[in-house]
């Protein structure tokens, strides 16, 4: 379950566009964020996806890739000429053979980012190869019968699409000034790009009515998993959070896009991880219920001005609970962040930057409050500042050395927060129930986390 938006001029109402994604994965999860550089192939090379080989590109792009550890896709990602893409899995009526023969929709957005330069290649490059090779892949970790279809926000300096699938089928249409996805289906007749005859096949499937006005929606949405996802919530409540900071502030920025990726329906100040539920964009993990959480969030602003010495910032948490990290800054060109092991976490809890912060996030499952009050000060302090360091006009040593240090100080500031905590008796919140007390010590042994 995952939530994405594109927030372009005309609703930050400034020369900023603005994407932004929480990936939310199963608890034990964990997320690399890796970065790439351009590539040469020779002709002939085969690629190997998550489940299959396809041919290799001769070239591909730089790009930084927001991904679950053990798979070649990326839930998101942005490459070295600024486009961007994430995506959502979506639930449909249509049979999937689960044979493990297609690609993910994390191999869709990899793909793209690595071959393509402009939102509207990566929009066909999509489409050709999910008409190609189709979907039919897990998307799951330790769920391995979680198959799904996906939906996708792509997005550059100056184009933005949605687009939707169902199996081999899709529809796209342009992004004018805010749009918000959420895991299931939104665009109905207002198109601009399907696959082919696509009106017509659904008609012949038997999904849409002749006579009835076509919807894509409604043609191909599985109601039952739709519905159980809660995306028409998450949805309604990315959207009105996103207008509500417009309104108030007259602009949208990067710390408007922030404050909305963390958000909770419930005021922070009764927040516990344990009465968090699906309709959350920073998702907590509680059981079967709410069986995912947000195991990594990223932000890419564009600066559309023609003056603009920095048209492409991008922003990272590299960990879960966005409501308990930092965003870091990541500037393409750089070399520091390629072998930056910090960021590349194995499957059991090690030093990562991704299962240090998992120590403090499953602290906080047990006293929210009382991490969040402990934590939560110098985290904004640690943010705000590395912001204020981000300026127009940095050479790419002064880039370098942010970056790095930035990622260096969140680490720091984990370890020494995780020390603290070790020092008050948590775990006997009363708002953490036995049945969720059992749940997370079952996660927990399961991947060596120890509290």
């Amino acid at each position: 379950m995952c939530d994405t938006s594109l927030a372009t001029e005309i609703f930050t109402k400034t020369s900023k566009r603005i994407f932004s994604k929480n990936s939310d994965r199963e608890p034990n999860e964990a997320q690399s964020v890796i970065h790439l550089p351009k590539t040469e192939y020779q002709k002939g090379t085969s690629l190997k996806t998550t489940f299959i080989e396809i041919p290799q590109a001769l070239q591909t792009h730089e790009v930084l890739l927001c991904k679950p550890f053990q798979m070649w896709g990326a839930e998101m990602g942005v490459n070295e000429y600024g486009l961007t893409i994430g995506n959502e899995a979506v639930f449909t009526k249509l049979t999937k053979p689960k044979k493990n023969d297609g690609l993910t929709g994390m191999d869709l957005i990899r793909l793209a980012l690595e071959r393509c330069k402009t939102a509207n290649e990566a929009l066909f490059l999509i489409t050709e190869l999910l008409e190609k090779y189709g979907q039919d892949a897990c998307g799951g970790y330790e769920n391995d019968s979680f198959f799904y279809h996906n939906s996708f926000i792509i997005a550059d300096l100056s184009e933005g699409f949605v687009l939707e699938t169902a199996d081999r089928f899709w529809i796209a249409r342009k992004i004018q000034k805010f749009y918000a996805i959420s895991n299931g289906l939104t665009i109905d007749s207002d198109y601009e790009y399907s696959s082919a005859n696509l009106e017509d096949k659904t008609l012949k499937l038997g999904l849409h009515k002749k006579g009835k006005d076509f919807s894509f929606r409604n043609s191909f949405s599985d109601s039952f998993y739709t519905k159980m996802s809660h995306c028409h919530d998450r949805r309604k409540f990315h959207e009105s959070l996103a207008q509500e900071r417009s309104q108030n502030k007259e602009t949208y920025s990067v710390k408007d896009a922030m404050h909305v990726l963390r958000s909770h329906p419930i005021p922070s100040e009764n927040f516990h991880a344990s009465n968090s539920d699906m309709s959350s964009l920073c998702l907590h993990a509680t059981g079967p219920i709410t069986p995912n959480q947000t195991n990594g969030s990223l932000i890419v602003e564009w600066n559309t001005s023609a003056n603009s010495a920095d048209p492409l910032r991008v922003w990272y948490t590299g960990t879960s609970t966005p409501c308990l990290s930092v965003f870091k800054p990541f500037f393409f060109g750089t070399k520091n962040l390629i072998a930056e092991k910090l960021l590349e976490p194995e499957k059991k809890a090690d030093t990562s930057l991704w299962w240090s912060h998992e120590t403090l996030a499953r602290r906080s499952n047990f006293d929210y409050q009382a991490v969040h009050s402990l934590y939560l000060p110098d985290a904004n302090a640690l943010e705000h500042q590395i912001e204020l360091s981000v300026t127009d006009n940095m050479n790419d040593a002064k880039k370098e050395d942010l970056q790095k240090k930035a990622l260096k100080d969140h680490v720091q500031l984990i370890h020494k927060t995780n020390e603290e905590l070790k020092t008050l008796s948590l775990g006997k919140s009363k708002w953490t129930s036995p049945l969720f007390q059992i749940y997370w010590q079952h996660q927990n042994r399961k991947c060596d986390v120890k509290l």
